[in-house]
């Protein structure tokens, strides 16, 4: 990981907007731009100080040799805090003569208001501080994803084992997780959604204890994690003979996924990407069914920028990983969702998702 350019890249943004200082303390960003290993996870009390001229990590006592360890060798000086973080961090820059301070638009409202009350100059919250350059995978980035997309293909081929009438959502999910986990998968980005019958048509279904029956359709969306970075993927299976709405239904969706996928390249703007595996499903009859965008960023959290979607004002540009995700919702029906992850090229894309998408039934 290039944790000096990542440094290098927020003291851009400090000489841009004229700012001495910035903290960085969203837990995705502090991972970013420290490059630590095994330090950082969703409980932890920590910010990174940017400096012109100092990079220092705060931290408590629960994370402090384990940082320390990770800091070794590297830009990074670690702080430990004594009583309150940003109290102690605050005084310091108070203690320096900095008067004015940049922090990232994602920090809680209670943590920009701290800091504000305690800082005694002006607090910015800027947005993207962190995530515009967090878009561009480095070669290792993007070699953990696709480990972590590798993960979850073996979780799909393993599922298909298991699915069958009477198995409910619910041990379907936990197995997924299970069989994940066991194959090198850290926590999961997300928790599993399995959704079967009526349910398939509620895009973020909760898996409960509905069990699959002839018939149905069964979508899978679901990710592993390694080195800190996701993996997203959905596929959509059925359960004994299917009705051919249904599967015409998926062949709909199969297509405007290929329609997707062949639109990516850099340089492309993501709403006409969005638009044409829109397209194929006008021509079916089925875009209104389509009720969400076609993807979005993936990297240190499963949802980042861009938004691939029909109001997106963004290009897509070399060097990110998106989703590329179409789906067709039936209230009360069915349901049917194809994702793939794709690294954007100078000329088309490269897939990272590779489970069968021909329509399969158990």
């Amino acid at each position: 990981m290039d944790v000096a350019a990542r440094i290098e890249g927020v003291r851009r943004r400090l000489a841009d907007d004229m700012t001495p200082a910035a903290v960085v303390s969203v837990t995705s960003n502090l991972k970013y731009v420290t490059g630590f290993r095994d330090v950082i996870d969703r409980g932890i009390n920590a910010a990174c100080l940017v400096t012109e001229d100092e990079t220092l990590f705060y931290t408590d006592g629960r994370y402090f040799e384990a940082a320390r360890s990770a800091a070794e060798g590297g830009p990074w000086e670690v702080r430990l805090q004594k009583e309150n973080l940003y109290v102690e961090l605050c005084e310091e820059l108070h203690a320096r003569g900095v008067t004015s301070l940049m922090l990232e638009a994602g920090v809680p409202y209670g943590r920009f208001k701290f800091v504000s009350e305690q800082f005694r100059g002006a607090v910015r919250v800027v947005d993207r501080l962190v995530e515009e350059m967090r878009q561009i995978k480095e070669n290792e980035e993007r070699d953990l994803i696709a480990q972590a997309s590798a993960i979850a293909d073996r979780g799909f081929e393993h599922i298909l084992g298991v699915l069958a009438p009477g198995v409910t959502e619910a041990e379907i999910a936990l197995e997924l997780e299970y069989f994940m986990r066991r194959n090198g998968s850290e926590e999961m980005p997300f928790s599993p959604i399995v959704a079967s019958g009526p349910n398939s048509a509620r895009p973020h279904a909760i898996p409960g204890a509905r069990a699959l029956a002839k018939g149905d359709l069964v979508v899978m969306d679901f990710g592993a994690r390694v080195g800190g970075y996701c993996s997203d993927m959905t596929r959509t299976i059925g359960v004994g003979a299917v009705s051919d709405e249904l599967r015409r239904m998926y062949e709909s969706v199969l297509a405007a996924n290929a329609a997707g996928i062949e639109a990516v390249r850099g340089g492309r703007p993501c709403a006409d990407v969005d638009a044409a595996a829109r397209e194929v499903l006008r021509k079916t009859g089925l875009d209104d069914c389509f009720t969400h965008g076609l993807g979005h960023g993936v990297g240190l959290d499963v949802h980042e920028t861009p938004t691939v979607g029909p109001k997106s004002t963004e290009s897509l540009r070399v060097g990110q990983i998106v989703t590329i995700e179409p789906g067709v919702y039936v209230g009360g029906t069915a349901g049917a969702r194809i994702e793939d992850l794709v690294a954007v090229e100078e000329s088309g894309c490269r897939l990272l998702s590779h489970a069968p998408k021909e329509f399969i039934t158990v």
